[in-house]
């Protein structure tokens, strides 16, 4: 068929329907992500338990390598202490709001871990066990911190 006869419609016999193709996109949403409180409480339902399941896998890291077996017990009783107290003030936040009261209150489980035994156990109003001072100075994991810190704090005359 030739053009001519495509756009002349007065001819007889010759029918042909324009195919006008048309896509329909699956992509968008009903209603959009940020728009709605629902779907943001149940992502955050859904995010909070892999949080709290990550933080007994961390404290289960005990180096035992140049430390004693009274230090390694030490070490481990303050941990299970430390996961106990972190695990009782949640307790008392709501359900959907545990993570972000505690880090508000306290700061988030990880940079608790960072600090050194004494920080956490001033920050969380912890009792110290006997012999405390052999471990005051690591950090959750049983990292020596006073070899980081003793060269700055000398070099700077006071």
């Amino acid at each position: 068929m030739s053009k001519q006869e495509f756009n002349n419609p007065h001819k007889s016999g010759v029918i042909n329907y324009a195919k006008e193709s048309t896509t329909i996109s699956e992509s968008s949403l009903l209603v959009p992500l940020g728009k709605s409180k629902k779907l943001a409480a149940i992502r955050k339902q859904l995010q909070a338990p892999q949080t709290i399941e990550i933080n007994p896998v961390l404290c289960d890291e005990i180096p035992s390598s140049g430390q004693s077996k009274e230090m390694s017990a030490l070490l481990k009783a303050a941990q299970d202490q430390i996961n106990a107290k972190i695990d009782e003030i949640m307790s008392i936040y709501p359900p959907g709001k545990k993570n972000k009261m505690f880090t508000l209150r306290y700061g988030s489980p990880e940079s608790i871990k960072q600090m050194t035994m004494k920080g956490i156990f001033n920050h969380l109003s912890l009792v110290k066990p006997k012999k405390f001072a052999l471990i005051e100075n690591l950090d959750y994991f049983g990292t020596d911190t006073r070899s980081n810190n003793a060269g700055s704090s000398q070099s700077q005359p006071g």
